[in-house]
């Protein structure tokens, strides 16, 4: 009974710091940008996220996927696809891009900014917890 309570509070309090990281990064948006304006200039590694609209997650994805091929060594775009796997219900691939930014960051090929290896730590607790609660191998 104790350890159902227990569960039960750390999954909600995961849950607060997910819309925590959802305010923070929808909240903080820089201004859209264009196609047009995206030829003209070199795109950021924080692209991921703009302009996110949550009924076109493919085209989102996809987006997120160029700047993952201009930014391979930068582990920021991975934790923006994570969060849209997430969205998406792929828990697999999001945690797959966890690890793999946490890799990254580990190797010093580059330096994030401390809030996303914080946010990163975090979706890993919530990656492993996952798989704990599913008796997953």
């Amino acid at each position: 009974m104790k350890i159902d309570i227990v569960i039960k509070a750390k999954i909600v309090i995961g849950r607060f710091l997910i819309c925590g990281v959802l305010l923070s990064i929808f909240g903080c948006r820089m201004p859209a940008t264009t196609k047009d304006q995206l030829n003209t200039i070199s795109v950021s590694s924080q692209a991921c996220l703009e302009e996110l609209n949550l009924a076109f997650l493919e085209k989102a994805l996809k987006d997120c996927n160029e700047v993952i091929t201009q930014y391979p060594n930068n582990p920021e775009p991975l934790n923006d696809r994570s969060l849209i796997y997430t969205l998406m219900g792929d828990m697999n691939s999001a945690c797959n891009d966890v690890n793999q930014a946490l890799k990254l960051l580990d190797t010093k090929v580059s330096e994030a900014d401390p809030l996303v290896r914080h946010e990163l730590i975090v979706r890993k607790d919530s990656c492993i917890k996952r798989v704990n609660m599913l008796g997953i191998d």
